[in-house]
């Protein structure tokens, strides 16, 4: 997906969620630890809704911010999508799983923060400063229902 406007990178961020909720779901279905499949299958449900949300921003995003030019960003810092699962989850424990998962939401929260730094319009750093709240608090949330999910 060639990423050079502000709606791209919703769309991809929103497809990359997908994907890895489409991975996580694919592994569950193949792990043995029942630990490990509680925790993928809620990660995969979080994820799906998560895309799902995303969606719902769009309608919340004025056309001139979405519409705004953010190539370089890509061109810096590439961040690939779980396209190729390839049992990526299936032989971790819970540990590695959230690991992998938490290295992966910051890296998104680390482009929204890049493309805040350099956003120019208002609706465009309102834009991007809802998204980057909306996956700090998402992680946030991933990270205390995975602990909760320990404690069981």
């Amino acid at each position: 997906m060639q990423v050079e406007t502000l709606g791209d990178v919703l769309d991809w961020t929103k497809a990359a969620h997908a994907n890895l909720a489409d991975c996580l779901s694919h592994c569950s279905t193949s792990s043995r630890r029942e630990r490990v499949k509680m925790l993928l299958d809620y990660l995969a449900q979080h994820e799906r809704e998560l895309s799902r949300t995303l969606e719902m921003s769009r309608q919340d995003a004025s056309p001139s911010a979405l519409n705004t030019w953010c190539y370089e960003y890509f061109e810096k810092y590439p961040i690939e999508p779980h396209e190729q699962c390839n049992d990526a989850f299936r032989d971790k424990d819970t540990d590695q799983v959230m690991a992998a998962i938490l290295a992966w939401h910051d890296k998104v929260s680390g482009l929204y923060r890049f493309l805040l730094s350099r956003a120019e319009t208002n609706s465009a750093r309102e834009w991007l400063t809802n998204l980057l709240s909306l996956e700090e608090h998402e992680t946030m949330r991933i990270v205390r229902d995975a602990g909760r999910m320990e404690d069981i």
